[in-house]
């Protein structure tokens, strides 16, 4: 199977635009977020100073890829800017590290074999995409070039790195770059490779980390091979053009992504995660042809009534009144064909469109106003909740009563 062709799923609200890439989206579900947030949540925050390891957000939307050993044959990933984060096997225990996983996307796109199930591949070329530095330097190894270099004898720990990679894949060593004064420590029994310094001491720091309750010190990453995977090449400088200007960076790829080291960066950047869920993205996307399948909003879920406003003093019974609903699920609902109604049969429908993410609430307004992703408005200017006690009751689309708020 080389290109598939699929259909589109239905597109809801504004977040079915981030399947589109260059555009921010949120987290698909509750898993990609607790992935992303553990180490990118400080970044985000601006409370630490280092280098991203995901990306300030995803670029897509979920999206159905296929899996020939998934359920269904198709699993749901989802593309941030230096990763692809995928839930292969659902029913798996969730609480494991390894429940969301990053593809071999470094091993795809030097290979050219493109991974369609556990033991399925389609053949490629190699990708002919900058590893690192400006997209446009034609001059800086791309993807290709580490399948041209192939694998060279192991070199001997005791041996500064001193190996240039060129855009034709030639390897040429450079005496003066042993003034940089960079080894390669961790001999890596799987694939016979040694981890250069800096990238094997970035794989095993430590930092401030984010759970969805607290922020605390503790390593950043569970396993060191846990978002890079083992080394698939051995650490080489290339000189490749940042923002316009030419810089000395020593690169190595490993399964899931490639690192890199660049003398002179300010603290916290000097090694950094390359963008390759951008570049996988644009090689099977835009390269290859393959076709979007955008996984639709699911339409049911645990969503619960969690507050009624029937009695808003300070602000008018007609316009105060609200009734609060919270998505407790690990997935964005969409809202098309959602109900809410009072005891006595009085109901909201809400907007086709509208779709609640998992954790967030929103709150319908009984009168008029600006609808947002955290507040919507009735229109009905009129008391629905009556102040002596009511019931709320949330129906589903398909005319299931999901949740009753009693008061």
């Amino acid at each position: 199977m080389k290109r598939r062709t699929v259909a589109v799923g239905t597109l809801v609200m504004l977040f079915a635009l981030s399947a589109l890439p260059a555009l921010a989206a949120p987290s698909a579900n509750s898993y990609f977020e607790r992935t992303w947030r553990y180490t990118d949540g400080p970044v985000a925050g601006q409370q630490v100073s280092r280098t991203w390891m995901w990306g300030p957000s995803a670029f897509t939307g979920a999206l159905n890829e296929p899996y020939a050993d998934a359920p269904g044959l198709f699993r749901t990933v989802q593309y941030y800017d230096k990763t692809r984060m995928e839930i292969t096997y659902p029913a798996d225990d969730p609480s494991s590290i390894w429940y969301v996983t990053n593809g071999l996307l470094a091993t795809e796109l030097i290979t050219g074999q493109m991974q369609m199930g556990d033991n399925a591949f389609d053949a490629f070329a190699p990708a002919e995409i900058n590893v690192a530095g400006d997209a446009d330097d034609p001059n800086g190894p791309t993807y290709g070039s580490f399948q041209r270099a192939g694998s060279p004898p192991l070199g001997f720990p005791e041996d500064p790195l001193i190996t240039r990679i060129s855009r034709d894949g030639t390897l040429t060593d450079d005496p003066a770059l042993a003034a940089q004064g960079i080894f390669a420590t961790y001999y890596v029994v799987e694939t016979n490779h040694r981890v250069a310094e800096p990238f094997w001491a970035f794989m095993n720091s430590s930092g401030l980390v984010q759970t969805t309750d607290e922020q605390f010190e503790a390593q950043l990453f569970p396993d060191p091979f846990f978002a890079t995977g083992f080394p698939i090449s051995e650490a080489y400088w290339a000189t490749v053009r940042v923002a316009g200007e030419p810089r000395d960076v020593l690169t190595q790829c490993f399964q899931r992504r490639c690192l890199t080291y660049t003398p002179g960066n300010p603290a916290g950047f000097e090694v950094e995660a390359g963008n390759i869920g951008q570049h996988y993205y644009t090689w099977r996307y835009e390269i290859l042809g393959f076709e979007l399948d955008i996984q639709p909003f699911r339409e049911d879920g645990d969503l619960r009534v969690v507050g009624v406003l029937a009695d808003p003093i300070d602000f008018g019974e007609d316009e105060g009144e609200w009734v609060e609903i919270r998505n407790f699920d690990t997935e964005p609902i969409s809202m098309a064909g959602w109900r809410i109604e009072d005891a006595a049969g009085n109901g909201y429908d809400f907007p086709p469109s509208f779709v609640l993410w998992f954790g967030a609430s929103v709150r319908v307004h009984i009168c008029d106003g600006p609808n947002s992703e955290t507040d919507l408005y009735w229109g009905r200017c009129s008391a629905v909740w009556n102040n002596s006690g009511d019931v709320a009751r949330l129906i589903n689309p398909f005319g299931v009563v999901v949740n009753e708020y009693a008061y």
